[in-house]
């Protein structure tokens, strides 16, 4: 979903009010901006989605349905969800290390796998162009009403470092930018958890994969 416009006009007065005499047009620039190295940096969007494998082929192009650019492979799970060997030599696209095999003993023309039961994918997004029609970037919902604090902080800390502005402030500017980075470690770690307490390792939940990540590349 995209962001919810309430949770965006907050931010932006909160902005306007720290930031005497900046433009809007430079506040929405400078959020755009933060939320890419947010999301670059956190793991935090997440998009899971069927692989439709077919028998030869190994490279798949991955679409993302909700926007974004995939940025990093999570993993690859078959039809009974256990690890398959993959990895992303290009961004987008998901290579299988080992495919299916054609056999000779198939018929003309056999059903898919991804008919039956298709593999599973997950992967790591982060923002992209075109933004929406406000110039706001095209991100998750969550991304504002779970870490509004600290994206403001990257907002506030990333603008009060420029100079000979009425609003620049160095000092200001270094404590937001921790707080900021601060925020990205704590989204990093909830990603990694699977937004739970206390939990050790990272995996998927029932139904969606086993608890190791063989076969595709983890949270880092």
């Amino acid at each position: 979903m995209p962001l919810d416009r309430r949770d965006v006009e907050h931010l932006m007065n909160q902005a306007r009010i720290k930031l005497t005499g900046a433009s809007d047009s430079g506040i929405k620039a400078e959020f755009y901006e933060v939320c890419k190295e947010f999301l670059q940096d956190s793991n935090s969007w997440v998009e899971r989605d069927h692989l439709y494998v077919t028998a030869g082929i190994q490279d798949y192009l991955l679409t993302p349905r909700d926007g974004g650019q995939v940025i990093r492979l999570l993993g690859v799970w078959d039809g009974i969800r256990i690890p398959v060997a993959s990895f992303m030599p290009q961004f987008g696209t998901v290579s299988i290390r080992t495919p299916i095999q054609v056999t000779s003993t198939a018929p003309a023309t056999p059903p898919t796998l991804a008919a039956t039961n298709p593999y599973l994918v997950a992967y790591v997004k982060n923002v992209t162009e075109p933004t929406s029609r406000d110039d706001f970037p095209l991100v998750p919902e969550f991304l504002l009403k779970v870490y509004s604090l600290h994206l403001l902080d990257g907002v506030l800390g990333k603008m009060m470092g420029q100079q000979s502005k009425s609003y620049s402030n160095d000092a200001k500017s270094t404590y937001h930018l921790k707080r900021f980075r601060a925020g990205i470690q704590l989204a990093k770690t909830a990603a990694a958890r699977q937004n739970t307490v206390g939990a050790q390792t990272w995996s998927f939940p029932r139904g969606w994969g086993s608890n190791t990540q063989r076969g595709g590349r983890g949270f880092e």
